[in-house]
């Protein structure tokens, strides 16, 4: 998927402005590259979830609260709120999600206990203004006089850890799942179910619509709102309008917080390094052929054993990301080869997964490995059909697999006017993932359908050498989006022309199959494909697989063994043996 970062600087406050860069902005360079250096790498929110703190600002230091931005954007207007919380006696109200009636949002959610507030013309804050829960939206200030800064309680804003970086990201239509892997966590809710059963916590974080004032939206105002990353709810920005009326958005068309840490905070261990050496050594010996190392050598123009030896002389922090999902490494490695590596060692893993489970007798498997992408008639199918297909593609019997009765939720797309990120033809990841679809009869080239380009999910050598060029220092395409775009990288195009120009001829739209009421699309995204265009105005109207599954199945580590582990090898007899 694709989204665009907008970066706060590390020890400001954070505004809620500067806009994000929407798709067809006319602002050149809306942000600043050396802000994004670490955007690909390995994330876990768990070490972010200090980035945003709580400042008290009393009422005669609102001329001492400054405003400190970077990037191109320029400073916010006045209209840009802040990020507040207001404490009652010195205790938060209802922890970090609001208890109040009108708070609870979707099945089992609840909005964040978090604010805004206006700020003033010179960049300070409005102190003669509410603190206003984002359940309630701003016209509603009438019933939140208790809100007002007192002498018996205490604004506080949100400012960030000067060890983070923190911005708004835009997200496309229909993008989410999966929830993009940057996203900022800052709470978690319980909303009482039934007869006094309370369902799981789930994870919470913030979302801004646009400010467009498209049908059903947010009046032309950008609105906070709280962003539900887990369970029945997942995927929706929950937002309030100004006159107390609800809005959501499911799936995209809205910003969503993120953060990283400005810094590397990975602490070398040398007994983790030996573990990881020993498994990356391993798995490159049982499943690299001489034929895949000599492909990667007139890929890289490097002797595959420099790479090798290079690989396995990291440290721990990099060899935990080369083993890992994460999108893109920004490494000096990459020269001799590495993200070729990590995209071929990945697939012969997942081929590898298929065959020890028996599934490439299942009668689509010839079609799937080829193609990259399948096409049924859902009605005719059944879940219990899907099933079937979704063990194909994961190379698993059970592990993230999700299970029926299957759920839908509808992922309507229209057309605009302007550009969107996700017409442009692109990878979401180096190695296999798979989103699925359902589109009913009425979609044509007219709706902007998906398009696909069959066998381009292969590591073929005139890809290899595409993802190659595009891996190379200094970055800069890699680093602004690891989903790499086909033509997003000019070093790419001229070192494999070959493959974009044949990519180009070969896209061809995925359209419903005739005379079928439901088609199903099943497809790894690994492979070339995009959201044509279409025409403005028109919608497509398709359907996704309800809850958290990453778009099809939850995304899983691609350097897995096979079931039994390591295989046999010359030396160590006939039975495997499972290493890390």
């Amino acid at each position: 998927g694709t989204a665009r970062p907008w970066i706060l600087s590390s020890g400001a406050m954070l505004v809620l402005g500067g806009g994000g860069c929407r798709s067809g902005s006319a602002r050149a360079g809306c942000f600043a590259l050396a802000a994004v250096a670490s955007i690909g790498s390995a994330f876990n929110p768990l070490h972010t979830s200090h980035c945003l703190r709580w400042r008290s600002v009393g009422l005669a230091d609102s001329d001492a609260v400054g405003l400190r931005a970077e990037g191109t954007y320029g400073t916010p207007s006045t209209d840009d709120p802040i990020l507040c919380r207001l404490l009652q006696s010195g205790l938060e109200r209802g922890g970090n999600t609001d208890g109040s009636p009108e708070a609870q949002i979707g099945e089992v959610s609840r909005h964040l206990w978090i604010g805004t507030l206006r700020r003033v013309a010179d960049g300070g804050l409005d102190m003669g203004s509410a603190c206003v829960p984002i359940a309630s939206g701003r016209g509603a200030t009438a019933a939140l006089v208790a809100a007002l800064p007192s002498a018996d309680s205490q604004v506080e804003v949100v400012d960030m850890d000067p060890t983070c970086d923190v911005w708004w990201r835009e997200v496309s239509a229909d993008v989410i799942p999966p929830i993009p892997e940057l996203t900022l966590p800052l709470g978690s809710a319980n909303v009482v179910l039934g007869l006094g059963s309370r369902g799981d916590a789930v994870k919470l974080g913030l979302c801004r619509t646009f400010g467009d004032d498209r049908p059903g939206g947010d009046g032309g105002r950008r609105i906070v709102g709280t962003f539900v990353l887990e369970g029945p709810d997942f995927g929706i920005c929950f937002f309030t309008r100004d006159d107390g009326t609800r809005g959501q958005l499911n799936g995209g068309m809205f910003h969503i917080l993120q953060a990283r840490a400005s810094a590397p905070s990975c602490a070398h261990s040398e007994t983790l390094a030996s573990e990881l050496r020993s498994g990356l050594g391993s798995r490159i010996r049982a499943y690299l052929t001489a034929e895949d190392r000599a492909m990667l050598e007139r890929v890289s123009g490097s002797a595959f054993a420099d790479l090798e030896q290079a690989v396995l002389l990291l440290g721990s922090c990099e060899l935990k990301q080369i083993l890992s999902p994460a999108r893109f490494v920004p490494s000096p490695h990459n020269a001799l080869g590495l993200h070729a590596l990590r995209a071929l060692l990945a697939e012969r893993m997942g081929d590898a997964r298929v065959l020890a489970r028996g599934l490439d007798a299942d009668p689509d498997f010839e079609v799937w490995r080829r193609d990259g992408v399948l096409i049924k008639d859902y009605d005719t199918l059944g879940d219990e059909g899907l099933l079937r297909l979704l063990r194909l593609a994961s190379g698993e019997i059970e592990e993230s697999i999700p299970l029926p009765p299957y759920r839908w939720t509808p992922r309507n797309v229209t057309v605009a006017a302007e550009r969107d990120p996700q017409n442009d033809m692109h990878i979401d990841t180096f190695a296999a993932i798979v989103k699925v679809w359902m589109f009913d009869a009425s979609v044509t080239r007219d709706e902007g359908p998906l398009e696909y380009v069959v066998g381009s999910h292969r590591e073929t050598e005139a890809r290899l050498r595409w993802m190659h060029a595009y891996s190379l220092s200094p970055f800069k395409e890699a680093l602004v989006e690891p989903s790499f775009r086909l033509q997003g990288s000019d070093d790419a195009a001229v070192a494999a022309a070959d493959f974009v120009q044949e990519c180009l001829k070969k896209r061809r739209p995925v359209l419903p199959l005739p005379g079928v009421a439901r088609t199903l699309v099943i497809a790894d995204t690994s492979g070339l494909h995009r959201r044509a265009q279409g025409v403005v105005g028109r919608t497509r109207r398709s359907w996704r697989l309800a809850g958290d599954n990453d778009g099809g199945f939850r995304r899983l580590d691609p350097y897995r063994w096979p079931p039994g582990g390591l295989p046999a090898e010359p030396g160590r007899g006939e039975e495997g043996h499972t290493e890390l």
